[in-house]
């Protein structure tokens, strides 16, 4: 998974990816292997080396994520469907993601284009599962 190396998590070039894929797929099944699309949920809802928390609530395996910090402004809680900024990598080798405080805004902000990104994936994805079935 490509993930960011910046100050901003890792879940938007994730998403991006993930949309990518799904809609490559779509259009050239031969060269576009739709198995990528697949690893994008799978980090999302809660494969990644940090931790197995879901990064997006009310979505998950193990336990959905539940601290964020939202424009809602309801600190420690979180609007269902948000998407967290993900996994930050601090060098040389540390992944991080706080879940129990939510103002670290590269790793647990909600925000509208994080989600409306997440809502195209969803979208997307879902063509791509119809299509495989």
């Amino acid at each position: 998974m490509p993930i960011g190396l910046g100050n901003w998590a890792g879940s938007g070039y994730i998403v991006n990816f993930g949309t990518t894929i799904a809609f490559a797929n779509k259009h050239f099944p031969d060269i576009i292997d739709a198995s990528h699309a697949f690893k994008t949920t799978d980090w999302l809802f809660g494969n990644h080396p940090y931790h197995n928390y879901s990064l997006v609530t009310t979505v998950g395996a193990a336990r959905p994520k539940e601290v964020f910090y939202g424009n809602n402004r309801a600190d420690f809680s979180f609007i269902p469907g948000n998407v967290a900024p993900g996994i930050l990598f601090r060098k040389p080798d540390h992944f991080e993601n706080y879940d129990d405080w939510p103002f670290l805004w590269g790793q647990n902000e909600g925000t509208i284009g994080g989600n409306t990104s997440y809502l195209i994936f969803g979208s997307a994805f879902k063509d791509l599962v119809i299509e495989t079935e």
